[in-house]
């Protein structure tokens, strides 16, 4: 009786979703920022859950009608973290009729899945937590099995890897797929951005070259959320700020130990202030540099990263980080040097930090790469490699910012030009003709 009363009412937020495109609002209307500023309010979840739990189901309802390369079981399982970002910075069904966006800055993973759970029991955290975790683990048992083969079928127990439905059955050189791997495993990490600036003191335009990012380190969760500090993200934290949160225990020491949820978590503090890297041309830039093989092996770890956001189990700087390491150290105790050098890896940064030339505003999540957006039919990453083998792109939208693909593309293509590697002038598609199939 209770699962039918929940049945129910997901059925009705559907329609109400329904109804709510009856009235002229469009899909975008509810996945973009406003064309013009509306405004924002900042709501609490104590005082305004009912609206929030509400808010939550519409917006979640909403995601998983959308067109994506995966199936609902997988989806359930990942876009509770888009559900998260949206309440947070008050995006998607997070506006009221006026357009003001409605910032929950106190919501969690864990309240968005207590509402979920209510017409899904699947969705318990604890249980959404552990599949996530379960998928990372068996895909590195799943690689370091096949390492010394030389072509890898992406299937993993029978299913996709990763649940991404145009992955399942491929094959792919397994030299070029862990070179992506390890090259998208670093492309966050702040000590090589770091050094990046070093490297690359000048824009292709010439001017300062400057990138932000951060660390993804381990914290006691008691500790963390007593501090207060709310979006770690956002705050700069300088080197005797980190000593001091490692010395009084709110951020773990130890690499060794096992830290598990909710006792340990992950959390994000920023060590350099300004924008980050495009994950779409840091993709691009593989696929252009070592083929369609790698720039899949980037997209899976770039898919691996968004999935360690949230488990149970903690692995220390984070699982995609620690996966690159084991790569590089195999490769190094194999062949006597990693897979990929690091003066690699800083021009991969250097190419994509979306404050070189021209300017690139958006990255591309790991939901928006496999969402198949109006007018294409083809997955967003897909519709990358399209412009990489000279082939006519669909003329989508990209990223929350919903940035046309001709802006996109152009911009690319632009610093494609100034790195000196030939591609061909982007040219654009209004969704009519056959697909092509992939090419190698």
């Amino acid at each position: 009786m209770a699962r039918r009363r929940a049945e129910k009412r997901a059925a009705l937020r559907r329609v109400e979703a329904l109804l709510d495109g009856l009235k002229g609002r469009t899909k975008d209307d509810y996945d973009r920022r406003r064309s013009q500023w509306q405004g924002y309010r900042t709501l609490d979840l104590n005082r305004d859950g009912e609206l929030f739990n509400r808010l939550v189901a519409l917006d979640f309802d909403y995601l998983l009608s959308q067109n994506f390369a995966a199936g609902t079981r997988v989806l359930s399982d990942l876009l509770p973290q888009s559900v998260l970002g949206r309440a947070q910075n008050g995006h998607g069904y997070f506006t009221d009729e006026y357009g003001t966006s409605l910032r929950f800055p106190d919501a969690t993973f864990e309240r968005i899945l207590s509402v979920l759970e209510a017409s899904d029991p699947n969705l318990k955290g604890h249980l959404v937590r552990q599949r996530r975790g379960q998928r990372l683990s068996r895909f590195g048992k799943w690689l370091f099995e096949r390492l010394d083969a030389p072509e890898l079928e992406l299937t993993v127990d029978g299913e996709p890897l990763l649940g991404v439905e145009f992955l399942g059955g491929l094959k792919v050189e397994t030299r070029p797929f862990v070179t992506g791997l390890v090259l998208a495993g670093f492309m966050d990490d702040w000590g090589y951005r770091r050094t990046t600036m070093l490297q690359h003191k000048r824009t292709y335009a010439g001017l300062p070259f400057h990138i932000g990012g951060g660390e993804i380190l381990v914290v006691d969760r008691d500790k963390f959320n007593v501090c207060g500090f709310g979006d770690t993200g956002s705050t700069l934290f300088l080197d005797d700020q980190m000593r001091t949160l490692r010395d009084i225990g709110v951020v773990c020491r130890d690499q060794k130990a096992h830290y598990a949820f909710p006792e340990h978590d992950h959390a994000f503090f920023r060590r350099g202030m300004g924008d980050g890297v495009c994950d779409d041309l840091a993709l691009m830039w593989v696929g252009a540099h070592h083929g369609f093989d790698a720039m899949l092996g980037a997209f899976v770890m770039d898919a691996i990263d968004t999935y360690d956001k949230f488990l149970l189990t903690m692995t220390w700087g984070g699982f995609d980080a620690a996966l690159a390491m084991e790569l590089q150290g195999y490769f190094q105790a194999r062949e006597d040097q990693p897979l990929v050098g690091d003066r690699e890896i800083l021009d991969l940064i250097f190419f994509a930090a979306k404050r070189n030339f021209p300017p690139v505003p958006l990255s591309s999540s790991h939901r928006r790469l496999i969402q198949v957006e109006p007018d294409a039919k083809v997955p967003t990453l897909l519709n990358h490699w399209r412009f990489l083998q000279g082939e006519p792109v669909y003329e989508i939208k990209l990223g929350f910012n919903r940035i046309p693909a001709r802006q996109f593309y152009e911009a690319a293509w632009q610093r494609f030009q100034s790195e000196g590697l030939t591609i061909p002038e982007p040219q654009f598609s209004k969704g009519h003709g056959p697909d092509r199939p992939r090419q190698k």
